[in-house]
């Protein structure tokens, strides 16, 4: 699970690298966004995806019908990723699924609002809000709906005898 959650992070920090170019140096791999609108507030420091948003970078997956990146006061780092509407991040056999996901870049946690699923293989987490402290590798998962409980299903892992 906490590869996954991972996972997540390395997506939202894909968004981060785009706005500030790194992304051409030593190797790293470019982002793809395609959006049915993009507008670009460069003395506010906001950039908004909407519509149908895909993003992809080596082979993960993030889609939401709306993508807000906000830069910090001096336009040069960004500050915080909100994604809004059927957000779905996806690499290989692991997904997040959520109403909401706001990657916080200074706090450096990731939150997943609204019908929050994280799923690896067959294991899945599921609440109203889960939250991934990224310096930590802390997940913190709750419920404020006292009819929907946090639930968690872990299957063991299962070796190949030789």
């Amino acid at each position: 699970m906490k590869r996954f959650v991972f996972v997540v992070f390395l997506l939202f920090a894909t968004l981060s690298y785009a706005q500030n170019n790194s992304l051409l140096k030593k190797g790293n791999l470019p982002v793809h966004v395609k959006a049915d609108k993009f507008e670009a507030f460069n003395k506010k420091g906001l950039y908004i995806f909407y519509g149908n948003v895909v993003v992809e970078r080596d082979g993960a997956t993030l889609k939401a019908d709306k993508i807000e990146i906000f830069k910090n006061k001096d336009y040069k780092d960004v500050s915080k990723i909100i994604c809004t509407g059927h957000v779905v991040i996806t690499k290989n056999d692991k997904e997040a699924r959520a109403d909401k996901a706001i990657y916080e870049i200074k706090d450096k946690r990731i939150i997943l609002k609204g019908n929050a699923i994280v799923t690896s293989n067959k294991n899945e987490m599921s609440s109203n809000v889960i939250v991934y402290y990224i310096d930590k590798d802390y997940a913190v998962s709750q419920s404020f709906d006292s009819k929907k409980q946090v639930e968690v299903t872990i299957y063991p892992d299962i070796k190949e005898k030789k």
